[in-house]
């Protein structure tokens, strides 16, 4: 038997965003010819800089273990696609006949483009790429060459309706639904990679980075 005290810590000490606010910029080389890109530190007005140099690579992984410091589905994802395509469409709930939900048309990013990336892009996503993370990995999943690694994501996905309870308990749901363009459904299921790869222990202990590993191996 073990005893053992853990401290307990107010929300005040805690630095909740520590995962999407890593030391290093938004971009880089891991490897001569492979980029590397965190959206959590990603600012759409870097991209007519960073565009450039990612042009120059074969291969380029977006490490999408963060949420996005900027709303990346119309700016960046369009340099990824040499067409405009479709990568979501939602229901709404009607106000006039309650429980009754309707799809919208298909959402597209991107257009025409001969310029677009053409090496390979792998994305990476786990259980932390939540919400607008998981919306921004859709469209970027319509790329022509992009392998998705990782696990399953929160599942999350969707705006916030704020709810107020008897005694002034707040709350939320998602007010729309969302989903392929083919139907499938993102809440509750999350996007799922094609590739499953899971930190283990040992590597953990290492100090590695086993999901990184595996998309250079992806790369290579």
């Amino acid at each position: 038997m073990m005893e053992l005290k853990v401290p307990a810590h107010a929300t005040d000490q805690i630095n909740l965003y520590s995962n999407y606010n890593k030391k290093d910029t938004c971009f880089k080389l891991i490897e001569p010819g492979i980029a590397y890109l965190f959206p959590g530190k990603f600012k759409n007005d870097y991209l007519p800089v960073l565009a450039p140099e990612i042009s120059k690579t074969k291969a380029l992984i977006i490490d999408m273990r963060c949420y996005p410091s900027d709303f990346m589905v119309f700016t960046f994802a369009p340099y990824l696609l040499p067409e405009a395509r479709a990568f979501v469409k939602f229901t709404k709930g009607s106000m006039q006949t309650p429980g009754q939900f309707t799809f919208t048309p298909e959402l597209k990013t991107g257009k025409t483009n001969v310029d677009y990336y053409k090496g390979k892009v792998v994305l990476i996503v786990n259980e932390g790429t939540l919400s607008q993370a998981e919306y921004t990995s859709m469209a970027f999943s319509t790329a022509p060459n992009i392998t998705i690694i990782g696990s399953t994501t929160a599942a999350a996905d969707g705006n916030v309706s704020p709810i107020v309870l008897p005694g002034n308990i707040r709350t939320g749901i998602s007010g729309i639904g969302v989903y392929y363009p083919d139907g499938r459904e993102t809440q509750q299921i999350g996007i799922v990679p094609g590739i499953e790869v899971k930190p283990t222990i040992k590597g953990i202990s290492a100090g590695r980075d086993e999901l990184l590993e595996r998309a250079l191996e992806v790369i290579k």
